[in-house]
C-alpha cells in the first residue's frame, strides 16, 4: 500500500499534488476511484464510493490543473493567469449556492451536506483555494525544486525547501553530497 503524502498544508495544495509528476504521472491519486476515495480519506475529507464517481474524475482533475495553474506562478512572484482565476471564481460561485452555515470553534463556516460526493471534496477545494488566495501569506507557497509539489511553508523561519525533508530533501542533499565528492 502507497501512503498518501499531505505535504500542502492547505487542502487546495494538498489536491495538486494529487499527482506525482507533470506532464506524465507516474502516479495519480485522481485516476481511479478507488485512488480518489483513499486519498480524499487520508486528507480528512471522505467521499462516498457511488455510482457517479468515475465520470466526476475528470472535473477533479481539471480542478486540480487550475488550482495548480493559479499557484504555481504565485511560487515566482508572479500573478496567475486570469482565465484560471475566473474558472476558480465560478467554481467558487457555484459552491457556495450548495453551501450552508456550521458552528465552527465559536464562528462559523461553510459546509456541504451529505452526501459526501467528489462535488463535495471539489468545493471544499475551491474554497481552500479562495481562502488562501484571500487570507494569504502568498509569499509562503512554494513549489519543491525536486519534484514541483506545492507547499505552504508553515515554518517558524520560513526557510522550508522542499515538500518533504525525508522525500525530496534526502535525496537533493545526497545527490549534492554525491557530487561533491566525486568532483574532488
Amino acid at each position: 500500500m502507497i501512503d498518501v503524502e499531505l505535504v500542502g498544508n492547505a487542502l487546495c495544495l494538498d489536491f495538486t499534488n494529487t499527482v506525482n509528476s507533470r506532464p506524465v504521472a507516474r502516479r495519480d491519486w485522481l485516476a481511479t476511484p478507488e485512488g480518489a476515495v483513499t486519498w480524499s480519506s487520508a486528507a480528512g475529507h471522505p467521499i462516498e464510493r457511488q455510482a457517479g464517481l468515475p465520470a466526476a474524475l475528470p472535473d477533479a482533475r481539471d480542478l486540480r490543473e487550475t488550482v495548480f495553474r493559479v499557484f504555481r506562478p504565485l511560487t515566482r512572484g508572479d500573478d496567475p493567469p486570469r482565465v484560471d482565476l475566473d474558472i476558480l471564481t465560478a467554481a467558487y460561485a457555484d459552491g457556495l449556492a450548495h453551501a450552508r452555515f456550521e458552528r465552527d470553534d465559536g464562528r462559523f463556516r461553510f459546509a456541504w451536506p451529505a452526501p459526501r460526493t467528489v462535488g463535495t471534496l471539489l468545493r471544499e477545494v475551491t474554497a481552500s483555494a479562495v481562502d488562501l488566495l484571500t487570507r494569504g501569506p502568498l509569499e509562503r507557497i512554494h513549489a519543491c525544486p525536486s519534484c514541483q509539489w506545492l507547499f505552504l511553508d508553515t515554518s517558524k523561519n520560513g526557510r522550508r525547501r522542499w515538500c518533504s525533508m525525508t522525500a525530496c530533501g534526502s535525496r537533493d542533499k545526497a545527490r549534492r553530497y554525491y557530487a561533491a565528492r566525486t568532483s574532488s
